[in-house]
């Protein structure tokens, strides 16, 4: 006889298991016998295994926790150091860099004062007008003149004249004072004088 045919055994079930049991017997009765007794292994097996289980898990879990922890912090701190490092050695180069930019601009500046020069020396040709030639080498001559004065001829406030003038060299402010004068004439300021000297 197998075991599914013996009759039943009757057992003594606690009170809050009742329902559970029913519960079984039902899916023992609609042939799923084999399917219960596995699932109640497992879960037996979980159960008593279960206390000693859990607490190996956590310990496991915390320990695991606590290693990830300290390598964040040892990269945190290392990735820290080295930005530091970068972040100092960043500001050196675009210091060097704005050193050389100002390097080229002065000698920029000089080159064009010595190309202008070159062209305001060469000798000017008389041009005919109708059959008749004149001589245009003579130019009305510029005094020197005060900040106020140069300002107005520019067309700035001499706020803004005096800012240029002292945040760039000397070149550069000739150039600048040059694109602005409307007859295309550099000015240079002269310390001893207190005034601006055209250039021609």
């Amino acid at each position: 006889m197998s075991d599914e045919n013996k009759p039943s055994q009757m057992l003594r079930v606690p009170t809050p298991l009742i329902d559970a049991v029913r519960e079984l017997s039902r899916l023992h009765r609609q042939g799923k016998t084999s399917e219960v007794l596995s699932g109640l292994d497992d879960l037996i097996f979980t159960l008593d295994d279960g206390s000693a289980s859990s607490q190996n898990g956590v310990y496991q879990t915390i320990s695991e926790i606590c290693e990830r922890l300290d390598n964040l912090e040892s990269q945190f701190s290392g990735s820290s150091n080295n930005n530091e490092v970068s972040s100092t050695k960043h500001i050196y180069d675009l210091e060097q860099k704005i050193d050389s930019i100002n390097n080229r601009l002065t000698q920029f500046a000089e080159a064009i004062m010595q190309l202008q020069s070159n062209v305001n020396n060469q000798p000017r040709r008389s041009k005919s007008y109708y059959g008749n030639s004149y001589n245009q080498g003579q130019s009305v001559k510029f005094q020197p003149i005060t900040e106020e004065s140069l300002a107005s001829r520019l067309g700035v406030t001499p706020e803004s004249l005096r800012k240029e003038r002292e945040s760039q060299p000397a070149p550069l402010f000739f150039a600048w004072s040059k694109r602005k004068d409307t007859s295309g004439i550099g000015w240079e300021f002269n310390h001893k004088t207190n005034l601006y000297h055209p250039i021609t």
